[in-house]
């Protein structure tokens, strides 16, 4: 056995050092950094702390609680089909490991799961050139490690949704040589094209792009004849049709859901232009040129260290490799050169939509290719005559570079001097210790301080780029969703009915999915356009791709059924510190009353609340909507609802006093610009009122008026205000504070200040609690049967009656009223709802079902038969042949 071991490891080590090198690279790093478990940071920062770690919180709940929350979820914002989620966050291998940790130790499953990612990239790609290359040894190990920790790797490894693509890629690759050149492992690539498609669309679609790049290169670097040339590409072609219809059990649905949400997005206008200077590409490849600002709008991710650049650019200059391959190579390199800085090609490659933040996703492919032609360089040189003009004009290259990036320093903010410096010192060794001849016998010995050298210099690559990132503590995550777990657990054991939770408090949009709980808050790249459209009309903050509800009024959490919420305390006992940030003002608590409290936080009960089904009036079929008017959108919603149509339930009131510091005086406030006296001097407006009644008092913003432009104190502190808005929103200043001054001060931010539907106004809380007791008569008993099946049930007394929800209209949701089938209508632009016609008893029976599920599983139960049909016929073929 021991025997056997050894010979194994014999054989295979490059393979083994491949995946292990950086394995144990990255492990060493995140435990000097001491990140969970082996201390108290965690390897949570930007999107994988404030939303990945909470799709994979979810993962877990699903799995092990609730599986119908595969297709639907009501912690998706107001609700929403989970399936285009899952295709985007959650089909990953990887995150099977999330079930082998408790939900508290998710940092250590998130920890695993980053370093094992490393370690298979380099597995990936060390199979693919050894296989395809015919490298051994050492050589494969240094190009391997060099692609793992490339700087797209390292730079985007907080998103490790995507990470799986460049481990894919290598493989695809791989099968797609054999397919085409060999003619064997014919069921290699489609299945393992299918497999990027449904683990990450996204990055699967980018990679379909470079396959056919690749195929054409493989075909013109190899061709032989016409007929062989037409049946590599009926191969190509057909195999490829076969990898997507194996995943259109996902890529069906999916588009359909992307129609609704990122689809309404894509660029329309196309500028025909570059985005930067594009040599200012070349400075990407130098050690460490990476920092926080280079994530949200930054060039693009490319090192891949002095071994594989120096090898890229040898390739082109080597006299044994044909010039048929070298242009075929040359104009695949100047086409993803290109698309790295044309506007056209970079949108062509992100699907048709800027990316918001890290920019040039697709540069792990960029980095595949030129590793891939430094590999058949260091191929060509075990037999090179001819190198020594192929070295001198790499090294002449490479020396431009490094002089380019020295005389522009002070225009690159990513690339320190030694940064520079620690770069042309490796290039420079690096070079010497691949082209300066030695005897046979010192060989080995050069191979290996070579290898040394090349693991050294992209292990620095990855410390100094993840050393300008911040992350969050462990202390950090865990204690607001320690509370959140205990908040949740404590509404689910009181209360089993179908209901919303609104947020005083919050660690993440993201909340509601991570804890189970439905808070009306969201945020992803697939939320269907709709939603932000509503919470834009609502006043609640809004995105393309999150909702928060922070901004909600009686009204608003009425109709919403916002039927718990949970806030952090204020009077803490002794020394202790309250770890929970607080979200928005909700003095409209009062109206509530508390039922349960922890050390930290403090929930109460909104009796008010409606079920997500209620009984209403036909004019909700017919009522307006109003961007920037949140009360008249609020007000047009619960008259309509309850038919009385002259109902006024928002009064504008004056303020009593309004003091201007530094600022031009004007009499009209609301949509006035008020501009700084003195530049040099603070300026503010404070505005004072004393509520004459108990009644709820709001405040409307304007969008400009956001964290950007203004800061906002109510009294002496700082108002609770979600900072960004792109709609105006609405700010429950007070309520039940009759005689108490109210103090509100702007402070400016810039020279001038907009105060854009600035308007201040007293709800009619008694007209409005009437109209909603109203509304709570006789309304349905809902019950969640599963996250995409409920019951409806109640007591018909009028001839047609109009079962109003606020459940976003789908057209996967179905209806059966009594056991017949019956047609869902579409209000406010929004919400699903049934008009039942007869009296008595009624049970409707509301199930969501995702469009084109099945129609995506009919085509992958087609192309697999057709796969594996094809697969036997060859291979009897071939037997018969024999």
């Amino acid at each position: 056995m021991k025997v056997k071991t050894v010979n194994f490891i014999k054989r295979h080590y490059s393979l083994l050092l491949s995946f292990w090198l950086p394995f144990l690279i990255m492990s060493g790093y995140f435990i000097s950094r001491n990140m969970y478990p082996f201390g108290s940071s965690s390897l949570l920062t930007v999107d994988l702390g404030q939303q990945y770690v909470d799709f994979y919180a979810f993962f877990r709940n699903t799995l092990l609680h609730h599986p119908t929350s595969f297709f639907y979820s009501f912690s998706k914002a107001l609700g929403g089909g989970m399936l285009g989620e899952w295709a985007y966050y959650l089909l990953s291998p990887f995150n099977l490991l999330l079930l082998l940790f408790p939900a508290k130790n998710i940092s250590a499953a998130i920890f695993l799961m980053t370093v094992l990612k490393y370690g298979c990239a380099g597995l990936s790609f060390a199979f693919f050139i050894q296989t395809t290359q015919k490298l051994r040894g050492l050589k494969v190990v240094m190009l391997s490690v060099s692609y793992a920790l490339m700087g797209w790797f390292v730079a985007y490894q907080l998103n490790l949704l995507w990470l799986d693509a460049a481990i894919l890629l290598p493989l695809i690759c791989y099968f797609l040589n054999q397919l085409l050149l060999k003619q064997r492992y014919q069921l290699g690539y489609p299945l393992t094209l299918a497999a990027a498609l449904i683990i990450n669309y996204y990055t699967g679609y980018m990679i379909s792009i470079f396959l056919i790049l690749y195929c054409g290169w493989l075909i013109s670097s190899h061709y032989e004849s016409l007929s062989k040339l037409r049946r590599q590409i009926i191969a190509f072609a057909g195999n490829s049709i076969l990898g997507g219809g194996l995943a259109a059990i996902i890529l069906v649905p999916t588009f359909y859901s992307l129609i609704g949400s990122k689809g309404q997005y894509t660029q329309q206008l196309v500028h025909y232009k570059f985005e930067y200077f594009p040599p200012k590409m070349l400075a990407k490849l130098i050690s460490g040129s990476f920092n926080f600002q280079q994530m949200p709008s930054g060039l693009p991710n490319i090192f891949i260290g002095s071994l594989g650049l120096i090898g890229f650019l040898t390739y082109f200059f080597l006299r044994q490799i044909a010039w048929k391959e070298k242009i075929a190579s040359l104009v695949i390199t100047l086409f993803l050169l290109l698309s790295l800085c044309f506007e056209p090609l970079d949108l062509f490659w992100h699907g048709m939509q800027f990316p918001v933040w890290y920019p040039y996703r697709f540069s792990f492919i960029v980095s595949f290719w030129m590793l891939l032609l430094a590999g058949r360089a260091l191929t060509e040189l075990k037999t090179a005559t001819h190198w020594k003009t192929a070295a001198s004009f790499s090294l002449l290259l490479y020396a431009g570079i490094i002089v380019y990036v020295f005389f522009n320093l002070k225009k690159l903010s990513f690339i320190s001097s030694n940064n520079l410096i620690m770069s042309a010192v490796f290039a420079g060794l690096i070079w010497l210790l691949l082209f300066w001849p030695t005897n046979f016998k010192y060989q080995p010995a050069k191979i290996l301080l070579l290898s040394i050298a090349v693991i050294v210099e992209v292990s620095v690559n990855a410390v100094l780029s993840l050393n300008n990132l911040s992350y969050l503590s462990e202390k950090e995550y865990a204690q607001p969703s320690a509370a959140l777990t205990k908040d949740a657990t404590w509404i689910h054991n009181h209360d089993k009915n179908l209901f919303r939770t609104g947020q005083v408090y919050s660690r993440t949009k993201n909340d509601g999915l991570a804890h189970d709980l439905n808070t009306g808050s969201y945020f992803s790249s697939a939320l269907e356009k709709n939603m932000p459209d509503f919470y834009g009309m609502l006043g609640n903050p809004d995105g393309d791709n999150y909702v928060t509800y922070s901004n909600g009024t009686v009204i608003s959490d009425a109709l919403l059924g916002m039927k718990y919420f949970i806030t952090p305390k204020t009077n803490l006992s002794g020394n202790q510190q309250q770890p929970l940030t607080q979200l928005t003002e909700k003095p409209d608590l009062k109206n509530y009353h508390s039922v349960a409290t922890s050390n930290l936080t403090e929930t109460y009960q909104n009796d008010q609340s409606l079920p997500l089904a209620y009984l209403a009036s036909n004019q909700l079929t017919t009522m307006k909507t109003f961007y920037d008017d949140p009360t008249n959108f609020q007000t047009n919603w619960l008259k309509s609802a309850v038919g009385h149509q002259n109902d006024q339930y928002f009064v504008p009131q004056n303020f009593n006093e309004v003091v201007f510091q530094n600022v031009s005086q004007r009499l009209r406030l609301t949509d006035t610009i008020f501009k700084k006296k003195n530049l040099a001097k603070e300026s503010k407006i404070i505005f004072k009122f004393v509520p004459t009644t108990n009644n709820s008092y709001y405040l409307t913003l304007g969008a400009p008026l956001d964290s950007d432009n203004v800061t906002f104190y109510l009294g002496n502190r700082q108002l609770n205000q979600y900072s960004t808005f792109r709609h105006t929103v609405i700010v429950n200043l007070a309520s039940h504070a009759k005689g108490q001054e109210i103090v509100l001060t702007a402070v400016f931010k810039k020279s001038s200040l907009w105060l854009n539907h600035f308007v201040l106004y007293q709800m009619n809380n008694q007209l409005v609690n009437r109209r909603l007791a109203q509304l709570k008569k006789q309304q349905p008993v809902v019950k969640k049967l599963s996250e995409s099946r409920l019951s409806v049930t109640y007591n018909q007394k009028k001839s047609q009656q109009l079962v109003a929800t606020t459940i976003p209209y789908n057209v996967g949701w179905h209806a059966q009223v009594n056991g017949k089938n019956v047609k869902i209508i579409k209000i406010q632009k929004m919400f699903l709802a049934l008009k039942t016609k007869g009296l008595g008893h009624k049970k409707i029976i509301l199930t969501y079902r995702p469009p084109y599920l099945l129609t995506g599983l009919l085509i992958s139960l087609i192309s697999l038969v057709i796969l594996f049909s094809y697969y036997w016929y060859r291979k009897k073929h071939r037997k018969m042949r024999q």
